[in-house]
């Protein structure tokens, strides 16, 4: 006999469930009560006795610090379960233990366990419990899963699927090799939302697999575009919280997002999922940060839009070799050899009588040659005044202690990182190589190898304090870069981008890349692209061609190339076409341009026309639905139901990096993608 078989059954177990879980909200929030009320009562003991033995003060403090943590759970219960009553949950499967009278078990999967006192059971499940993973893994017959006893095996007799909303049902799909495939469609054909959701519900094998990989100290997913690698990510976070509770929280994880809007833009995931937000920050800021914010210097987007605009040979050049190997290798050997070289030491005159010799101050550079040489300065002072003391029964002054450290500092020739940085690009013979612009402003790709030397002549302030790191967009950062955060961040790692949609092409890495930057390294493939309609995915692989990616058979328009006379009606044509999302029902429309000075003035033509189109600039902080306007390098990582892209002729897409742009412009593309073009250029010969 199956529990709950028809979907009436189903539907009144459901409105059963959510009763429970009002009841248990409802004695909850008399508990949240009976705490508030405890702990005023103590406060108002406290202040009514203020000349009360110290002993019963502490006493008393201990005990509303317990009272104040244990009522801070009782909330964050209550939190949790006002969030499961409109889904509770989304899945079942009745699991059959292999052992002698093993009775069939219906499981229901949600985005949080919920435990009922009275049954004295779990009545829902949390999808990240190891029990849950049958759901995604395995399909009807022999099944397992790892729990802390070990494997489980076992036998799945039933498989559903539910779309729950405000607490009810709208349908039920019964178990079937396509139960995931259903839903999948279903989701796929929404629109897009103004922010990144949760896809607990459709979360597939290949991704649930990444999501629950716990062995791997850094793993590296090369995902294709819409392969929704950025949402598995997130969701591996929420899932190594769950697992790690009491070892790892929200704090303790950092994120390197590409800029401000797509951190926004994320920032729902974790919270729907039932964790808090983790900080973010950006690789720029934390290279800055290494060498204390001293120089004026180039920002990411800057360098992209002088490669888009106004490329040199000179300067791709300079950004292609500092994102070699070979140039880390020399960096390496100019820092074995600064430590041979730049340390020139000299007598010093301690008193009037005695004279430390240059010989023994260089001995006590090379006794402490495991401290980085800058920070050898202060030990060596020490030491040579002990020695001092231990000869002369010398007592020294701070004043005589600082000079000395000062004459021996003196001695080293590298205490400045921009010549020091210079100096090695005249060692290697490439003085070309560094090349700053107007006002001292360095170039972006100097930033990683002037941190890379600081950090080997000061040391490593490991940041300790974070205990996983996730890197979006992976491709778009040098492996010098990387080399720098595998000595910023020695702890676990969670890397994911796609090669295909670098915008630096000419300082991009591979997952192979990063492999060997890190020297360690898992790679996990993500080829289903789910976000766009087999037309879009299928024209987007002319511009780019990646042979690993497999797109979803989900049908839909396909893609138009409108040509126009001028670049005046191809703005009334997109002028035609944003009128036409408005009759839609289509909720979100993206028209990326090239450039963001290119989206700037675009947006400026169609005022005329329209005055609730929104640009979505390199300045901008947040995500905005509707119809917006931007730059492919903001573009990335964003998804729209619609896609215009203007100017899609030859004189404006033609470089490397001008295809790429334009196949992450393509790539953004939900159910409908549009290129205009004026035909007094020829079209773009990547289409």
């Amino acid at each position: 006999m199956i529990f709950n078989q028809t979907e009436k059954q189903e539907k009144e177990y459901l409105q059963q469930v959510i009763t429970t879980i009002h009841d248990t909200i409802n004695t909850t929030s008399t508990s949240v009560k009976e705490y508030i009320d405890t702990l005023q009562e103590y406060k108002d003991y406290l202040w009514s006795n203020k000349d009360i033995d110290p002993h019963e003060i502490r006493s008393m403090r201990e005990s509303i610090l317990n009272h104040f943590a244990l009522g801070e759970n009782v909330i964050d219960k209550r939190r949790r379960l006002s969030k499961i009553l409109d889904i509770p949950y989304f899945g079942r499967i009745d699991f059959q233990e292999k052992k002698d009278k093993s009775q069939v078990s219906p499981i229901y999967i949600g985005i949080h366990t919920f435990y009922d006192l009275n049954q004295k059971k779990n009545l829902i499940y949390d999808w990240r419990a190891p029990i849950s993973s049958m759901f995604y893994d395995h399909e009807l017959g022999e099944a397992f899963y790892s729990s802390p006893a070990g494997k489980i095996n076992g036998a799945i007799s039933l498989k559903r699927q539910y779309r729950i909303r405000k607490g009810k049902m709208e349908y039920m799909i019964e178990s079937s090799v396509t139960v995931h495939d259903d839903i999948l469609q279903k989701e796929l054909c929404s629109n897009a939302d103004n922010k990144m959701k949760n896809i607990v519900t459709t979360i597939q094998r290949e991704q649930n697999q990444i999501i629950r990989n716990e062995n791997a100290s850094v793993l590296i997913i090369q995902g294709v575009a819409g392969s929704g690698k950025t949402s598995i990510a997130l969701h591996r976070i929420a899932y190594l919280l769950y697992t790690q509770k009491g070892q790892i929280s929200s704090k303790d994880i950092l994120i390197i997002s590409p800029n401000k809007v797509f951190a926004d833009y994320i920032s729902n995931v974790l919270p729907e999922l039932g964790e808090e937000t983790v900080p973010e920050t950006s690789m720029e800021q934390i290279l800055s940060d290494v060498i204390d914010n001293k120089y004026k210097h180039q920002n990411f987007f800057e360098q992209v839009t002088e490669l888009l605009e106004n490329p040199t040979p000179d300067f791709i050049e300079r950004i292609q070799y500092k994102a070699s190997f070979e140039f880390i290798s020399l960096l390496d050997k100019f820092i074995l050899y600064m430590e041979n070289n730049y340390f020139k030491a000299t007598d010093v005159k301690l008193t009037k009588y005695i004279t430390i010799p240059a010989e023994f101050i260089n001995e006590q550079f090379k006794r402490f040659h495991r401290y980085p040489i800058r920070q050898r300065f202060e030990t060596m002072t020490d030491y040579i005044l002990e020695m001092m003391q231990l000869q002369y029964n010398l007592t020294v002054s701070t004043p005589e202690k600082n000079q000395l450290k000062k004459e021996i500092k003196k001695m080293f020739a590298g205490n400045n990182d921009l010549q020091i940085y210079k100096d090695f690009f005249e060692w290697i013979g490439k003085p070309k190589m560094f090349k700053t612009r107007k006002n001292r402003i360095l170039e972006y790709a100097d930033l990683a190898p002037l941190a890379y030397l600081h950090i080997a002549l000061n040391g490593n302030n490991a940041q300790s304090y974070v205990k996983h790191l996730l890197i979006d967009e992976m491709q778009d950062y040098s492996p010098i870069q990387y080399k720098v955060i595998q000595k910023l961040y020695p702890c676990r790692k969670t890397i994911l981008g796609d090669t295909s949609q670098s915008v630096n092409p000419y300082g991009s890495s591979t997952a192979g890349m990063i492999q060997k930057a890190f020297a360690t390294g898992e790679i996990m493939k993500l080829c289903k692209s789910y976000r766009s309609t087999f037309e879009i995915t299928s024209f987007t692989q002319k511009i780019q061609p990646n042979n690993e990616l497999e797109p979803i058979i989900r049908h839909g328009e396909h893609p138009k190339i409108l040509p126009f006379k001028n670049t005046e009606e191809e703005i009334q044509g997109i002028a035609d076409l944003v009128n036409s999302f408005r009759n839609s029902h289509y909720t979100s429309l993206g028209i990326i341009c090239k450039t963001e000075s290119q989206a700037k003035e675009l947006v400026q033509k169609l005022q005329i026309y329209a005055n609730d189109i929104s640009l979505l600039s390199n300045q901008s902080s947040a995500y905005v639905k509707g119809i917006i306007i931007t730059s492919a390098h903001m573009a990335k990582g964003l998804e729209f139901d619609e896609v215009i892209i203007p100017q899609t002729d030859d004189k404006n897409y033609h470089s490397n990096i001008d295809k790429s742009m334009l196949y992450v412009a393509a790539t953004r593309a939900m159910h409908k993608l549009t290129l205009t073009y004026s035909v007094s250029s020829p079209s773009c010969r990547f289409l």
